[in-house]
């Protein structure tokens, strides 16, 4: 049973700590997800670019947002048509596809621009990405722990660029 206060999906909480991590500012917008019926009968998934898009007036930054256990986040946690379509979307001046990814387990948060995930992929090395490669060839988000929640200091996305 869910008790009252507490949200049963760490995925959900880690999306709720981070929109009200959004300095007042910045732009913030959450894509519609989820599964629907169309006709009566036929089940539908939708498939965004990213789950959210945030803007300070100069950057686009189109998100992928993930909250993962363990040290290495899966490849399979990204769908084929975000990578390809956040790959598309970089090509446009002012447009960052970022991947952030919230390992739980070490409290620990990290962005990755599309550009590092392609090189990842390429390689073909490995099915998960090791919390070493966001380590090495991302940039850590700052990240404070509440009583239960986190807040993260988003600034970081938009000084990099």
């Amino acid at each position: 049973l869910k008790k009252r206060g507490t949200m049963k999906n760490n995925g959900k909480r880690f999306e709720s700590n981070f929109k009200n991590s959004v300095p007042k500012e910045i732009l913030y917008y959450r894509f519609k997800d989820g599964t629907g019926w169309a006709g009566g009968e036929t089940r539908f998934q939708c498939s965004n670019i990213c789950d959210c898009l945030l803007y300070d007036g100069d950057f686009l930054i189109l998100a992928e947002l993930k909250n993962h256990k363990g040290k290495s986040l899966p490849l399979t946690a990204i769908r084929e048509n975000q990578i390809k379509e956040m790959t598309d979307k970089a090509k446009h001046k002012g447009v960052v596809p970022l991947l952030i990814v919230n390992f739980e387990d070490l409290g620990e948060c990290y962005f990755l621009t599309i550009q590092h995930l392609n090189e990842f992929i390429s390689k073909g090395e490995r099915k998960s990405i090791p919390v070493e490669y966001f380590k090495t060839h991302g940039h850590p988000i700052p990240t404070e722990k509440k009583k239960v929640n986190y807040k993260y200091d988003l600034s970081v996305l938009f000084n990099m660029f």
